[in-house]
């Protein structure tokens, strides 16, 4: 995480071509982004729930916990699971599964 070096905001990371900037929303500073900020999993623009993973993650999910769900997709019966909070606060997280076999995401709201 970056802070603006004129008044201290948290830099926004934008994907932009040609190459990928950090942006102050308050004063309007912008820099390069470091190139370790472009190796981070990202959620497609335009593209609902599908997950693009860039880099070195895509061999770290394979260390994430599995369990025994069917693949809406092609019906395969394991998947790693993980829970994020896409909500407020006071509401319960969100599951998230990944099939083993075809990589197909989907989520499961507790």
């Amino acid at each position: 995480m970056r802070f603006c070096p004129k008044c201290g905001t948290r830099l926004r990371f934008k994907v932009q071509k040609p190459h990928p900037v950090s942006i102050c929303d308050k004063c309007g500073y912008s820099e390069m982004a470091e190139p370790s900020a472009t190796r981070t999993t990202e959620i497609e623009e335009n593209s609902g729930t599908d997950m693009k993973i860039l880099g070195e993650k895509e061999d770290r999910i394979k260390t994430m916990p599995t369990t025994n769900v069917e693949c809406p997709k092609c019906g395969h019966n394991t998947a790693f699971w993980w829970f994020l909070q896409t909500r407020s606060g006071d509401e319960p997280p969100t599951q998230f599964f990944r099939c083993e076999k075809c990589a197909h995401t989907w989520r499961q709201y507790s």
